[in-house]
């Protein structure tokens, strides 16, 4: 369900040439906006250069672009895009979601180049505002910085390079949450998860844990509640059970992850849905679904559970990187995940104590600059077409269902310089700019705010799979100088391949908590421990209860990785279809917990 799609590719040069690692600045005095070049490395063959713009004004920068003259090709760029280039001429600009500088902030935007040896040159800002006395609209170029490179290539205004472990409860307050008091409109919560104290635990999923070998240790621990097909809502315990089984607690919070999209998971086959959009499935899922969902959310009985929605795990992303595909392109249409969502949460936005975060895939899949803008612009498009706006949402969730780490903390820099490379650009991260959840989340919010979204908007991450503990977690970071090596030896994410996303052997990650970092809401289980992602067995029987789930070949163990057919899926054998019962796995994840786990 959760899986790695399109990545940036870069020419293979970039690993050939290793060279004396250079950091030469460029600086003039400038008037208000200012902007300076960084060579942050340079191996002969080619140069990573990154261009800071600094807003001094009065007024914020907006509409900005860069120009310069380099005798050179850049082949890859991030947080930017090339506008035009004529001969030695480019003129770069804003990738959208950072079109905005505001007062006294700044924006970094970074590109990889050829040939090498390089220096640093004049940069000239054109832009709206940003004038120190109400004059001029734009600036010419800029003052120097500092000699050394900075420490990420992520996207710009970025809340914190770091976070705490995350291992401790409510370690700083989020800037996106108060402590729970209500926020500015009519009573709602600026955080849900801070104004409750008694987060429901499912019952259902509790007796499978406890049936288990370790499982005590996490039974009665909170998770997300499934409702992924129309009969969902009433089979078996069905919504409304769970909301009173939530009174029952004494629940003061209840999880639930809305995902039944017509042509849902278009890009796999592991969750396929029962609805598509060429069989009427937009009606089916107004009328069938969402309308009685909500119905069930607005008996006044649950009014004192504060609601949290997850919303569509995985869909609007498949809009970004998997548009080729038919059903993804059917999807991007008429009656498709836009659509759909709108719909849900202009249903969803008139409870009080309901709190939608909408999903925004993980690290791995958008982390990309080429992939970030492009779905902050239509996310955000989304949002901002609902009947509230705003309004509609608390916030966004990532990593659902997935296995990326909330922090590697021995590879804490994307940029560090590793036998002549930065470590983003090792086989395993393919020049990705984030190598984790928290940053990636942080400025995700940043970006989401730039654009117009309030200061209270919050961020969600799973932390149920993904602490990748165990005997063969690293204690520490790697000695060797092969950028590669360096980085197999350091990661905490065991994965062979980053998009290795189908029952990965990962491990239970950090317990749910409220305000764990800056601008996070919380820590959260969406997807429970021993749940399957999807069949493993080709010559599967089909789900009596969901027969349009499939077999996709990423959950095969003895299937080469689709992305890269040299590794293998690093999926666990014998697994179910997804959403089954999974004891393998449970216990794989039991065993690899991080942090680990009490009896």
């Amino acid at each position: 369900m959760n899986f790695f799609t399109e990545r940036n590719t870069t020419r293979r040069w970039l690993y050939a040439g290793l060279g004396s690692v250079a950091s030469l600045l460029w600086g003039a005095q400038a008037l208000a906006a200012q902007a300076s070049m960084n060579i942050v490395s340079d191996w002969g063959g080619g140069f990573q250069a990154e261009v800071t713009v600094v807003n001094d004004g009065t007024e914020p920068l907006t509409d900005w672009n860069l120009s310069f003259d380099m005798a050179v090709d850049i082949d890859n760029i991030w947080n930017g895009v090339v506008e035009s280039h004529n001969g030695s001429s480019y003129v770069l600009a804003s990738a959208g979601y950072n079109n905005e500088i505001p007062v006294g902030g700044q924006v970094t935007i970074g590109f990889v180049a050829f040939p090498g040896g390089q220096s640093a040159v004049e940069i000239s800002v054109d832009g709206e505002g940003g004038s120190s006395s109400g004059g001029s609209s734009s600036s010419s170029s800029s003052s120097s910085s500092s000699s050394s490179s900075s420490s990420s290539s992520s996207s710009s205004s970025s809340s914190s390079s770091s976070s705490s472990s995350g291992g401790s409860s409510s370690s700083s307050s989020s800037s996106s949450s108060g402590s729970g008091g209500s926020g500015s409109s009519g009573g709602r919560l600026d955080n849900p998860f801070t104004a409750s104290s008694n987060w429901y635990v499912n019952p259902d999923w509790a007796e499978n844990a406890m049936n288990e070998p370790g499982g005590a240790a996490i039974a009665d621990v909170s998770s997300a509640v499934w409702m992924d097909r129309i009969g969902a809502l009433t089979d078996g315990r069905g919504l409304r059970g769970h909301l009173d089984a939530a009174l029952a607690q004494g629940a003061d919070l209840f999880m639930v992850v809305v995902y039944n999209l017509p042509n849902r998971d278009c890009a796999a086959l592991a969750s396929n849905g029962e609805l598509l959009i060429a069989e009427n499935g937009f009606e089916r899922y107004q009328t069938e679904y969402i309308d009685p969902l909500v119905e069930v959310l607005a008996d006044p009985a649950y009014a004192d559970i504060n609601i949290v929605t997850i919303i569509e795990v995985d869909s609007l992303p498949n809009l970004i990187t998997n548009i080729s595909l038919p059903d993804c392109q059917e999807a991007d249409g008429p009656g498709g995940y836009r659509d759909g969502i709108r719909y849900a949460l202009n249903q969803l936005a008139p409870l009080d104590n309901v709190y939608s975060y909408v999903d925004i895939a993980h690290s791995g899949w958008l982390g990309w600059s080429s992939n970030f803008g492009p779905a902050i612009d239509l996310i955000g498009d989304v949002v901002e077409s609902t009947d509230a706006g705003w309004d509609s949402v608390a916030g966004f969730v990532t990593n659902s269902s997935n296995y990326t780490p909330v922090e590697e903390p021995y590879l804490p820099d994307p940029t560090l310089n590793v036998g002549g490379q930065p470590v983003r650009a090792a086989d395993f991260y393919e020049w990705n700019d984030y190598l984790e959840e928290l940053t990636f989340a942080q400025d995700w919010r940043e970006a989401m705010v730039a654009r117009g979204a309030p200061e209270t908007l919050g961020m969600l991450i799973d932390t149920g799979r993904n602490g990748w503990g165990g005997a063969d977690r690293p204690t520490g970071p790697s000695t060797s100088t092969d950028l590669n090596t360096y980085v197999s030896e350091s990661r905490i994410d065991r994965r062979v391949h980053r998009g290795n996303w189908c029952n990965q052997p990962g491990g239970v990650g950090f317990r749910p908590q409220a305000e764990p970092a800056p601008g996070i809401d919380a820590y959260v289980w969406v997807k429970p421990q021993g749940e399957s992602d999807g069949v493993s067995d080709p010559n599967f029987t089909p789900d009596p209860n969901d027969p349009a789930k499939r077999h996709d070949p990423m959950c095969d163990p003895y299937a080469p990785n689709r992305y890269d057919s040299s590794v293998g899926t690093g999926a666990l054998d014998n697994a179910p279809h997804a959403g089954r019962w999974f004891p393998e796995a449970f216990q794989v994840l039991v065993e690899n917990a991080y942090p680990p786990l009490e009896e």
